[in-house]
């Protein structure tokens, strides 16, 4: 727009100076006669005035902005034509737009908060007039001389089902730096796309920088579509970690995770500037402290060893002390290889496609190509074993051809209480109930029952003598030393296989409260990289398959009705979510919590009020890892620890007034096992080695712990009482994450 405007009389306003120029528009200075007072008149250049695009875009403005009534809204005052240029007047603004604030570099939390709300209250209220701004960004937010901030430019904005292809080019519109990955990929849009926005706006005004950057728009696009964005902290190490929180749930890909309302945004933004400890909604107050990644993963299996000769008992009395958790063992070894990178030709075919809004197309048919080769077997109904169980004892051995033909009492009227309880094993596998039967298309072929071996229970400490029950852990067997479930009865010392795979790892056994089912990850789907969640029941049948995705599905823990499994689920780099799945119906799966970062090792109250969880801001930064609480009936976030070093793997105690969980000594550079009250009070280390200390279980009657320690050379199962007064290692051939099997009824 040439300067021949200034000082020209345009319907009773002098324009006085230019003020600023956009891509479809000049905004001048002006001055209203009638008024006496100053405004802002946008005019469209000449150049773009037999256009019929711009000429339609810019009647859309007035048609929407006069009719938008707002306080966070920039008012038209005028509309009409000079010289065939359509102009719009407009409130003038006299202290620039938040892109002139950002200039000076990142804005301090409380004025954040103020120009945010203030954005927010506005978007919503356009949403509710059903009118999408779709080009929200920090130059058309412009700022008063008393701080108040306006949304202006509605340029593009779409009223919701105005599907009026005319109005857009080419079917994406908007500034690729700010647009969400649904407006990237041309697909319908709600309020949730400028939510989304909302997000880019608000982690530049924390960090000072956009989280996508590159040299051409369609590679920004690209870039809002398939990249994790940078860790705030990581830019701007000044802000809060719950500050950092509300920005990662902000700028979630899919609109379902992500605030649902700008209000929302805000008020959680609020919350995390107040009380950075507390934090409602899904907000934990997260640390960045980073550490490797093979310190930082839970899932973890030991190196090979030589297996050790038994190792004399430990005597231990609590210190006392109160101290925080770490990195997982340094002795163990992750079991995740590192996922598939993005493929270049993926991400040339989606750059390719982003100016025709044709992505979400893509993706659609690369998921209907997927779901139509994805083999049959993963969800094939159980067939029969039919390999031979041999049932070794110490005085009998009896063979027995199939779990089917272990039904005559006659049969074993001789056997010795260890081979009892062997018979019972194979029992328990056998059995399987009507409600199986119900969910036959989710079975996977049972193995062939695994060799029950044992019957020499070691010499315990006094204080362990009158211990009893089964527990379940994970163990290295087999020719190709894959990681099994095992169970050991720790009352005839009979160790028995649950699970039998040469070619996946099964691990992180729990049993549900009930005693009946066994649920645990493994990797024996068709791709290794990926765990999925499974169960059998106590003695090793019925296996199902829970979780039917190539995404990393860990860590499964029970509801206290033993009907639904909680579990993490990776959904980005690191990222993971809380997710919970029926164990009769796989299809109900649904999200329970979710923060933009790392969540894992939930675990259900026994009263179900509550979930306490390991929260971090990514997987691989242990250093982050601090233990939360979550209010199941408010939604209300507790951070239980905040002490700068890594806690995790939070259990509760049979009653609910304690909870076990794995600290990190800074002293010894090892992990500790460590105990609270419920509420995060009277934290104190119980138990601490001179190895890796971790995977700490109470036992059904709170009486006493099973946990694994390295302090041999070599992951092992040890017992000690609930007060840490007497601890003894029980196994020598190996084994990790213990916990008990609560007894049935009948058993």
């Amino acid at each position: 727009m040439a300067d021949e405007l200034i000082g020209k009389t345009i319907g009773g306003y002098d324009v006085l100076s230019r003020i600023g120029e956009g891509g479809m528009a000049t905004v001048y200075l002006a001055k209203q006669h009638s008024m006496d007072r100053q405004v802002a008149l946008k005019v469209l250049p000449k150049h773009f005035v037999k256009d019929d695009t711009y000429m339609e875009r810019f009647k859309r403005e007035v048609a929407i902005v006069s009719k938008l009534e707002h306080r966070g809204i920039i008012p038209v005052y005028d509309y009409g034509e000079f010289e065939g240029q359509p102009y719009i007047v407009m409130r003038y603004m006299p202290s620039g737009s938040l892109d002139d604030m950002l200039k000076n570099g990142p804005i301090k939390p409380d004025k954040i908060y103020s120009i945010i709300q203030q954005i927010a209250s506005a978007l919503d209220y356009a949403h509710s007039k059903h009118v999408l701004h779709r080009d929200l960004k920090p130059s058309n937010v412009l700022m008063d001389d008393a701080g108040g901030a306006f949304i202006t430019d509605f340029g593009i904005a779409r009223a919701l089902g105005d599907n009026n292809p005319g109005l857009t080019t080419q079917g994406v519109v908007g500034t690729p730096s700010y647009m969400s990955p649904e407006q990237a990929q041309g697909k319908d849009l709600d309020g949730r796309s400028d939510v989304y926005s909302l997000g880019v706006v608000l982690f530049e005004m924390a960090t000072g920088k956009r989280p996508f950057e590159n040299e051409t728009p369609y590679s920004i696009a690209v870039m809002q579509v398939t990249e994790t964005p940078p860790m705030p902290r990581k830019l701007n190490p000044a802000l809060s970690t719950a500050l950092e929180v509300v920005i990662l749930k902000a700028l979630k890909k899919s609109r379902d995770d992500r605030y649902q309302t700008a209000e929302a945004l805000a008020e959680s933004l609020k919350l995390a500037i107040e009380r950075p400890i507390a934090v409602h909604d899904t907000e934990p107050r997260l640390k960045m402290q980073s550490y490797t990644e093979r310190l930082a993963d839970e899932e973890t299996k030991p190196p090979s060893k030589p297996k050790n000769q038994y190792v004399p008992p430990m005597h231990h009395q609590s210190s006392g002390a109160s101290r925080p958790v770490v990195p997982p063992p340094s002795s163990l070894r992750s079991k995740i290889r590192k996922r598939r990178q993005q493929s270049p030709v993926l991400s040339a075919l989606i750059g390719g496609s982003i100016g025709c809004g044709l992505l979400g197309i893509i993706v659609a048919a690369a998921f209907l190509a997927f779901s139509v080769l994805l083999p049959s077997d993963l969800i094939a109904p159980a067939t029969a074993p039919s390999d031979e169980n041999d049932i070794a004892t110490s005085s009998v051995a009896t063979e027995v051809t199939r779990t089917s033909d272990v039904t005559e009492e006659s049969t074993f009227a001789t056997l010795d209480p260890t081979s009892e309880v062997a018979l019972a094993t194979l029992r328990a596998r056998n059995t399987e109930t009507s409600e199986d039967a119900v969910v036959t298309p989710l079975v996977i072929d049972t193995p062939a029952p695994p060799s029950i071996s044992g019957g020499n229970r070691p010499q315990l400490l006094p204080l362990l003598d009158a211990v009893n029950g089964t527990i379940i852990f994970a163990d290295e067997r087999g020719d190709n030393n894959t990681f099994e479930i095992m169970s050991l009865n720790l009352a005839s010392w009979v160790d028995t296989q649950l699970t039998s795979d040469p070619n996946a790892d099964s691990t992180y056994p729990l049993a549900s409260p009930d005693g009946e089912w066994i649920a645990f990850q493994s990797n024996r789907d068709v791709n290794p990289n990926d765990f999925d969640i499974f169960i059998v029941n106590r003695g090793g049948g019925s296996l199902r398959r829970l979780t039917f995705d190539e995404r990393l599905n860990r860590l499964p823990a029970w509801t206290p009705d033993s009907q639904s499994i909680i579990y993490s689920q990776e959904v980005e780099d690191s990222i993971f979510d809380l997710r919970q799945v029926d164990i009769d119906d796989p299809n109900t799966d649904e999200l329970v919590y979710s923060n933009g970062g790392y969540n894992g090792h939930a675990r259900y109250s026994p009263d179900g009020r509550y979930i306490v969880f390991t929260t971090g801001t990514s997987r691989i930064d242990a250093g982050s890892w601090e233990i939360a609480r979550l209010d199941t009936r408010t939604g209300e976030i507790l951070m239980l620890t905040d002490n700068g070093v890594r806690d995790g793997s939070p259990v509760w105690s049979p009653d609910g007034t304690q909870i076990l969980y794995i600290t990190f000594s800074l002293e010894t550079n090892s992990n500790d096992i460590a105990v609270m009250n419920a509420d995060g009070s009277n934290q104190r280390v119980l138990f601490n080695s001179e190895g890796q200390d971790w995977a700490a279980s109470y036992s059904p009657d709170g009486q006493y712990i099973v946990f694994t320690t390295d302090l041999s050379g070599q992951d092992q199962i040890n017992l000690m009482t609930a007060d840490g007064s007497a601890v003894q290692q029980i196994t020598t051939s190996g084994g990790n994450y213990a916990s008990w099997i609560p007894a049935s009824e009948g058993n």
